[in-house]
């Protein structure tokens, strides 16, 4: 330790602060190890940037999706109101044209945020593949070059000691990540679904409305 020189690397993920032996000359599997530490940073920290801006609109998606699922039950239950209607009863037409309105605000209102929400599934699904891909560099390429650093401690010039912190370091500051991850696919997740469902339910009565109305009166 007393041979030991701390170096301090200032990162937008965390600063990273390793000690080295300078009368030591680093050998190239070290020299490549610390390029991937560098690199897994990098990417980690780019890894939270992407998160945290596919996260913010998702509560505004949240509540517009509430507005249209209230304007389909008020859509639906004006429907059942007109189709036990009979056809000389003086309020059909009011309904009628009360429910007509629900359904132009409902288109309206998807109109408004669904590229939007079409857009923000595309890049979830983009995230996932990427994701992937860098999983499979962390575990099969960084995180084995960093073994050999341990294995091979003696003929470092890095200071086990301090990189074995800064390591664990490192994981909890992945590990903080991968929760906002894991909080990122459960919302997109709901989202998805909600929007799948609603929209099913959405088709079935704009089809049901216009069967009703292309009917002959009585």
């Amino acid at each position: 330790m007393m041979n030991t020189k701390k170096t301090s690397t200032p990162h937008p993920l965390r600063t990273i602060m390793l000690r080295f032996n300078p009368t030591i000359t680093a050998p190239d599997f070290e020299t490549l190890a610390l390029e991937y530490y560098h690199e897994i940073h990098d990417r980690t920290g780019e890894i939270r940037q992407r998160i945290k801006q596919a996260r913010t609109p998702l509560p505004s998606f949240g509540f517009q999706l509430e507005e249209v699922e209230e304007l389909l039950r008020r859509g639906q239950e004006k429907f059942r109101h007109l189709e036990m209607m009979t056809s000389d009863n003086p309020e059909k037409d009011t309904v009628h044209v009360q429910l007509k309105a629900v359904l132009t605000s409902i288109d309206e209102i998807l109109e408004d945020f669904v590229p939007e929400l079409v857009d923000a599934a595309s890049a979830y699904y983009a995230y996932e593949d990427y994701i992937v891909q860098h999983e499979q560099w962390m575990n099969e390429v960084a995180f084995p070059q960093f073994d050999k650093i341990f294995d091979n401690y003696q003929a470092c010039s890095l200071d086990m000691v301090s990189f074995d912190r800064d390591l664990e370091d490192f994981k909890g500051a992945l590990h903080y990540v991968k929760q906002q991850e894991g909080k990122y696919i459960e919302a997109m997740n709901e989202l998805i679904e909600r929007y799948s469902d609603l929209n099913e339910e959405i088709g079935n009565l704009f089809e049901q409305v216009e069967i009703f109305d292309d009917k002959p009166l009585p």
